[in-house]
């Protein structure tokens, strides 16, 4: 029974969308430590701020910055989701504000964000 019971709470909405606002939640936290450090970087005079800002004009990087509009994206639409749900709006359609709302409407306003980032960092980038 226990098992039975593990295995459908991954398979409900809330619980796949609440995995994935503590994920993405700690992806936007290692991010924020990332810049924290570049910023920091300009007490230390233009030269290290300079060398650190090289390593972020690589392809790869512009890779992972368009991961970084995903992820915040999805916790963004996520956690007004959520907070409509708190406010008691959508309780019986969580599946659908889930799928619809935050990954549907997340995946469109990802695809005009990296587009344009794809085409302008890494396509430029591998010429």
């Amino acid at each position: 029974m226990k098992e039975r019971l593990r295995n459908y709470r991954w398979l409900y909405a809330g619980m796949v969308a609440h995995r994935i606002q503590r994920a993405t939640g700690l992806l936007l936290l290692f991010y924020l430590f990332v810049h924290v450090r570049t910023i920091h970087k300009l007490s230390e005079g233009p030269e290290a701020f300079n060398e650190a800002l090289a390593q972020f004009r690589n392809p790869a990087f512009k890779l992972a910055e368009i991961g970084l509009l995903a992820v915040v994206i999805l916790h963004a639409l996520n956690g007004i989701r959520l907070t409509l749900h708190d406010m008691s709006i959508g309780h019986s359609r969580q599946r659908e504000w889930f799928w619809g709302g935050a990954v549907g409407v997340g995946l469109l306003l990802f695809l005009l964000g990296a587009v344009p980032m794809f085409l302008s960092g890494v396509m430029r980038g591998a010429r």
